[in-house]
C-alpha cells in the first residue's frame, strides 16, 4: 500500500471542504479506495483535467506563515460497474510429489480437469477443436526426486489417476468429481465433520468450497478482523490425509487455491491499511482532522477477474 500524497495547507479562516463526485448513472456501481497514482492507460485524454486539481491554494496570512491548520489528502476512487456474472471464476493448482513441486498453473474459468495421461499415448489435438474446459496433466516424477521404495509407489500410482478429477465452479461453491480408479481424499475450510474425507468415483459432486461461507467469513472478518478466511482447499491422490497430516510425505498433493477470494480478503486487508494510514496522519495534525478530496477515476474492467495466461 503507498501512502498517499500529502499536502500542507497553511492556516485558513475556512476550512477546506470535502468534494464528491455525483452520479446520475442507474448502474449499480462498487467504489474501492485508491492510493496509489492512476496509470496512464486508465484516462482518456478528455479525462486529464478531472483527475488533476488546479485551484491554488486559498490562503488568508502571508506566504511566510508556517502554521499547520491541518492535513490535506487525495484520495482517488476507482468506479468498476458490476455485474451479473460470477468474479471471475479461476484456479491456481501446484501438484507436489514427495514434498516437491512440479506443477503449477492458473486457470480462468468455472471448470478444470486434472488428470494423468502418459506420454507415449498422448494424442495430438486436431485443429480446431473445443475441449470442454482445461485440462491439467499430471507430469512424469522428476529426476530430482530420491530413488526408493516411495519413488517406486509414485509410478505406480500414476497410471490410476488417468480419468483425474473435475473441478466446477458454481454459484454455491465448488464442487469436485472424481473419475480415476486411484483413491482421492480432501480437506478444505468448511468441512463440518472431523476425520477422513473420500472422495468416491462416478457419484454426485462434493463440495469442497463454500461460497456462502467464505461470504459470511468475510464479512465477519471485515467488521472484525481477526483470523482471515481461508481461500483454499487440498487435494491428496491415492493415500488417506488428515488436515493434522504433513502434506510433503505423501505421493501426490494438490494444492487448489481461488484467486478471485484471495482477491476479496486482499481488498479487506487493503481498507484495513488505508484506514490505518488514514489514523496515523489525523494523530499528526493538529486538530486531529483531515480533509478528503475524493476524486473518481473510471476503470475499464475488475481486478477480480484478472487471471494472467498459463
Amino acid at each position: 500500500l503507498l501512502i498517499p500524497e500529502t499536502k500542507i495547507k497553511e492556516k485558513s479562516s475556512k476550512k477546506l471542504k470535502r468534494r464528491s463526485s455525483d452520479s446520475d448513472s442507474n448502474i449499480t456501481r462498487v467504489k474501492r479506495i485508491k492510493t496509489e497514482e492512476v496509470t496512464s492507460q486508465l484516462m482518456k485524454p478528455e479525462d486529464e483535467d478531472l483527475l488533476q486539481d488546479n485551484e491554488p491554494v486559498q490562503s488568508d496570512g502571508p506566504s511566510q506563515c508556517t502554521t499547520v491548520d491541518e492535513i490535506r489528502l487525495d484520495v482517488r476512487i476507482e468506479e468498476t460497474v458490476t455485474t451479473n456474472t460470477e468474479d471471475g471464476d479461476s484456479f491456481s493448482v501446484a501438484v507436489h510429489y514427495l514434498g516437491q513441486e512440479v506443477l503449477k498453473r492458473q486457470i480462468c474459468g468455472p471448470d478444470v480437469r486434472i488428470m494423468y495421461m502418459p506420454s507415449s499415448s498422448m494424442p495430438p489435438t486436431p485443429a480446431g477443436l473445443n475441449v470442454r474446459f482445461p485440462r491439467i496433466l499430471l507430469p512424469e516424477p522428476p529426476s530430482t526426486l530420491p530413488a526408493g521404495g516411495e519413488l517406486q509407489a509414485l509410478f505406480t500410482l500414476l497410471p490410476f489417476m488417468e480419468k483425474g478429477i473435475v473441478l466446477t465452479s458454481t454459484l454455491q461453491g465448488v464442487y469436485g468429481r472424481r473419475f480415476c480408479q486411484g483413491r482421492i481424499f480432501w480437506t478444505g475450510p468448511h468441512t463440518t465433520t472431523p476425520g477422513l474425507h473420500r472422495m468416491e468415483r462416478n457419484m454426485e459432486p462434493v463440495l469442497l468450497f463454500s461460497k456462502d461461507i467464505f461470504k459470511q467469513q468475510l464479512d465477519h472478518f471485515q467488521a472484525n478482523g481477526g483470523e482471515r478466511p481461508k481461500c483454499s482447499f487440498t487435494l491428496c491422490f491415492g493415500e488417506e490425509f488428515r488436515n493434522t497430516e504433513d502434506p510433503s510425505q505423501k505421493l501426490i498433493i494438490a494444492q487448489i487455491s481461488l484467486p478471485w477470494a484471495e482477491q476479496q480478503v486482499e481488498n479487506v486487508l487493503s481498507i484495513f491499511n488505508t484506514i490505518s494510514v488514514f489514523q496515523t496522519l489525523a494523530s499528526q495534525s493538529p486538530l486531529g482532522e483531515i480533509t478528503l478530496n475524493l476524486i473518481t477515476v473510471p476503470s475499464q474492467s475488475s481486478d477480480l477477474a484478472v487471471c494472467p495466461s498459463p
